[in-house]
C-alpha cells in the first residue's frame, strides 16, 4: 500500500492501481515513495516519463476500462 495525501490534505493508504487512477484524476497533492515524498507537479512521475513512440496495438487496455479525462467524465 502506498501512502497519499490528497488536495485536500487528507491521508490515505491505496494500491498502486488506485494511486494510477487518482494522479490521472488529479486528486492526490503528494504520495510517498521507498525513501521520500513524491510532490504531483514537481518531482518527476513515472507517467510524465514513459515513452509513448510505440507504434502498435497495446493488448493491455480493454475499451470498456478506458478513463475518460475528468473534464469529459461529467458529460
Amino acid at each position: 500500500m502506498i501512502r497519499v495525501i490528497y488536495r485536500d490534505g487528507t491521508e490515505d493508504l491505496v494500491t498502486q492501481k488506485f494511486l494510477d487512477i487518482l494522479l490521472f484524476m488529479g486528486e492526490v497533492q503528494m504520495f510517498r515513495r521507498d525513501n521520500d515524498w513524491a510532490v504531483v507537479g514537481v518531482d518527476p512521475l513515472r507517467a510524465n516519463s514513459r515513452n509513448n513512440n510505440f507504434i502498435g496495438c497495446d493488448r493491455r487496455v480493454h475499451p470498456q476500462t478506458q478513463l475518460q479525462p475528468p473534464e469529459l467524465a461529467l458529460n
